[in-house]
């Protein structure tokens, strides 16, 4: 790159030193998966390079008030492992755990995935469930904190200013009583670029899961259970966000409000799953990739459902969610060769209150 000069400051003070001298040709680079890939695809090449790797003091991960503070420079290698977020913020730790290989996730940062803005970036998807915000800093060493959704607001756009560097990303930390998890689906099971991807957020009661299995194993009655604690077996705090769906990640308070309130069971479960297909067809009506992403949805919310552990002895609930995600895309071949599996097993599906399977799927599309 004969033609891009390159600074490499050692703290934020240099950094904003730096950042004076940025036009809107230079780039920021922190990790650098992703700039130095487009660079390669277009044959562009900045005037330039902010190289931020140096400045160390932005790679953290610290509880503070109730808060989770992430450093812009901490690296998805580093989150996927840091207790504090696999306490208070599972689903960003499951996040980053699923971004590219090994290689990629001890380079690549939170901080450079935000700033690309992708739609497919899997940690947005889950700092959008977590409410996050983001903290920047300007050449005049200015902070300005601002919500998510107000930094990235399209596919590869964003509302930083130039000489606008990401310094941290915050949000509540969850507690014991919250379960979070993230799954996603791509063009293969590692090292993929997602297609639909979901974080999901439930606050969990003493009878909801593995409480109310352990509540079984000592012989306690359901409705002293349910007299003993309001609202037990209920789920609350519902927070749902979808990625590589619509230019950014985003919420859905329609399907929230849904499930708030309602019992972790199977039939919650399958109404989730249901409602997740509408959520779709609210976000990208008439977009060509529908067809297929409002199939996807269903085994991606009972993927989320299931690694929540939220209903009771939940076996059974998963094989009838993995034949209904098949058989619900039945014109795929995986699906034909599912149907044929279940046909050679003589293995024939119900609902758990015993209904049979309707000429739909569970999800009410139509077969074809």
């Amino acid at each position: 790159m004969p033609g891009a000069d390159v600074l490499t400051p050692g703290d934020v003070a240099e950094l904003t030193e730096a950042l004076r001298l940025a036009t809107p040709d230079s780039r920021l680079l922190a990790g650098g998966t992703d700039l130095i890939r487009s660079m390669h695809q277009s044959l562009w090449e900045p005037d330039l390079i902010i190289d931020l790797s140096g400045v160390r003091e932005l790679a953290f991960v610290r509880l503070e008030e109730g808060a989770l503070h992430v450093g812009a420079l901490t690296t998805f290698a580093e989150l996927q492992e840091d207790p504090l977020v696999r306490r208070h913020a599972r689903c960003l730790a499951e996040a980053a755990a699923q971004v590219g290989s090994a290689q990629i996730r001890n380079v690549a940062t939170v901080g450079g995935n935000l700033a690309n803005a992708s739609p497919c970036a899997d940690t947005a998807t889950a700092l959008a469930a977590l409410g996050a915000g983001v903290t920047t800093i300007d050449a005049g060493g200015a902070l300005r904190a601002r919500p998510l959704d107000e930094l990235v607001v399209g596919s590869g756009r964003t509302s930083l200013a130039v000489g606008e560097a990401i310094t941290e990303v915050v949000f509540p930390a969850l507690g014991e009583r919250q379960r979070s998890t993230f799954a996603k689906i791509g063009s293969r099971s590692t090292v993929t670029v997602a297609r639909l991807s979901m974080a999901l957020i439930v606050g969990a009661g003493r009878g909801v899961g593995a409480a109310a299995d352990a509540d079984a194993d000592h012989g306690a009655d359901a409705g002293d259970h349910a007299a003993g604690e309001a609202g037990a077996g209920a789920v609350s705090g519902v927070r749902v966000a979808l990625g590589a769906i619509a230019e950014a990640a985003f919420r859905d308070p329609q399907l929230e409000a849904l499930l708030e309130g309602r019992t972790a069971d199977e039939a919650t479960a399958r109404l989730f799953a249901e409602e997740c297909v509408q959520a779709v067809r609210r976000a990208i009506p008439g977009r060509y990739s529908l067809p297929y992403k409002q199939h996807a949805v269903v085994g991606l919310a009972y993927d989320a459902w299931n690694a929540l552990e939220l209903c009771a002895r939940r076996g059974s609930v998963q094989l009838r969610c993995l034949a209904w995600t098949f058989l619900s895309a039945e014109r795929t071949f995986c699906g034909r060769m599912f149907s044929v599996l279940l046909d050679a097993s003589n293995i024939r599906l119900k609902y758990s209150d015993g209904r049979a399977p309707s000429a739909e799927g569970s999800h009410g599309l139509p077969r074809s």
